[in-house]
């Protein structure tokens, strides 16, 4: 599924470079190269962070209300999941 490069192919909605992963008990998140989280597993208790318990077998982007923000880490434990936010792209002095 993975190919020389380093990205997923074929797996739905995941088409950019995997920078980090994060295992919880039954469900993994990746951070792509542009800043977007994906979640995939056990949904149970909403840790897959999509707004239902169902189960994914394949990466979903996370959407978040503000699409403005780029992620810069996941973490993962046995009923949660975190994505830490970096600045917005402008410069602030």
């Amino acid at each position: 599924m993975e190919s020389a490069a380093g990205t997923v192919a074929d797996s739905g909605s995941m088409s950019h470079k995997v920078t980090a992963v994060a295992a919880g008990e039954a469900h993994t998140l990746a951070l792509s190269g542009d800043g977007y989280v994906y979640s995939w597993g056990r949904g149970m208790f909403g840790r897959l962070g999509n707004g239902s318990e169902s189960d994914e077998l394949f990466p979903v982007r996370v959407k978040f209300q503000d699409s403005k923000l780029k992620f810069i880490a996941v973490a993962a434990g046995a009923y949660h999941s975190l994505a830490l936010a970096g600045l917005y792209s402008s410069v602030l002095c």
